[in-house]
């Protein structure tokens, strides 16, 4: 029998989720072309703050680019997972509706509460009923590439969300940062990607030492914790397993308290710690010190740091990372990454629970 990280991938990945981590290079060109042919229209009024309405994969490109620019953004970027806005969210801010689908009922809540509120609003969907409430309320509305799960289409999300910060004043085109972060996952991708064999491929040499391991992803905070909350979220979506994700300096002070009597735990987890080439002094520290001290207590501990290229391309570069990690995840646990049944069967009870 054929090793499970050898390709092809064709029985445990019949849906080619394989080809679509390759085509990330592609989605990031397509979505800076699209930007740049489709503009944002926004409203006339110099928001307070953005508030971006999603969940899932949406959110996650609302996180990461909070991440990217936070030392660039003039006003706060807030993602919200929730049915409701906060009360900071007024008349005075922007609202950013996101739901690939466009048909996710926390975000269809949102729109309409926007409405009732009078909160200005933009949209970026493939379509349902959020392009259709925008088609009939006059409202711009971002079209993304159908055809793919909304996890492996946080890429084209993401482009769009800098676009809109760079819309909105204040901060440079990203069209040329995007294009060469594409540049740089092109060429990741040729080493960490399906045909570089597991003897030069770190990402699968990592996945083989978490197997089996329940996984805890430590990193710094920024633009990291939104890499770490997307590589947690990866491995549950795409490997369908469970896993942890928390952030120094935040878990000095409480997580590792919980390694002291880990016991037989620490034996059956692995802590994955994501570092930056530029993360500073005290968060290098921090994260030797958590791997030094989550080591003794008997856990396995796998470091991975984003070397070479911009800010953005190396945070592009951790994301992409985790995409692999998870797929290897997947095939090593003999999962069909694409499908998320149990994310289904929720729905579906949800709904037969409202009509009782």
């Amino acid at each position: 029998m054929a090793d499970a990280l050898t390709p092809p991938y064709d029985a445990l990945d019949p849906s080619g989720m394989a080809a679509r981590l390759a085509a990330i290079p592609e989605q990031i060109e397509a979505a800076v072309a699209a930007c740049v042919a489709e503009p944002w229209r926004l409203p006339a009024h110099d928001p307070d703050l953005i508030a971006v309405g999603a969940l899932g994969g949406s959110a996650i490109a609302a996180d990461l680019t909070a991440g990217v620019l936070a030392q660039r953004l003039r006003r706060p970027l807030l993602a919200v997972r929730d049915y409701r806005w906060p009360a900071c969210v007024t008349r005075d801010s922007l609202a950013l509706l996101s739901s690939y689908s466009g048909n996710t009922e926390e975000t269809l809540a949102l729109y309409d509460e926007a409405g009732s509120l009078g909160i200005p609003c933009v949209a970026m969907t493939t379509g349902g009923a959020l392009a259709a409430r925008c088609a009939r309320d006059g409202v711009m509305c971002a079209k993304l590439p159908p055809g793919s799960p909304p996890r492996a289409a946080v890429y084209a999300s993401w482009v769009r969300l800098t676009f809109l910060a760079h819309a909105l004043g204040g901060l440079e085109d990203p069209a040329a940062a995007w294009r060469e972060a594409a540049g740089w996952l092109a060429r990741r991708g040729s080493e960490w990607g399906a045909n570089a064999a597991e003897g030069v491929n770190p990402v699968k040499q990592i996945a083989r030492r978490l197997d089996g391991r329940f996984v805890f992803v430590y990193t710094g905070g920024g633009a990291l914790a939104a890499v770490a909350t997307r590589v947690r979220n990866q491995i549950n979506e795409n490997a369908k397993l469970l896993a942890h994700s928390a952030v120094v300096p935040e878990l000095n002070h409480n997580e590792v308290v919980g390694w002291e009597r880990a016991g037989p735990i620490a034996a059956r987890s692995a802590v994955l710690i994501l570092r930056d080439a530029e993360e500073s002094a005290a968060v290098d520290l921090r994260l030797s010190l958590t791997a030094e001290y989550v080591r003794k207590q008997g856990a396995e501990v796998v470091e991975f740091r984003a070397e070479g290229g911009s800010h953005l391309a190396r945070i592009a570069s951790l994301v992409q990372f985790g995409d692999w990690l998870s797929l290897y995840l997947a095939l090593l646990n003999a999962a069909d990454p694409t499908p998320v049944a149990s994310i289904d069967w929720f729905k579906s009870r949800l709904a037969e629970s409202r009509t009782v």
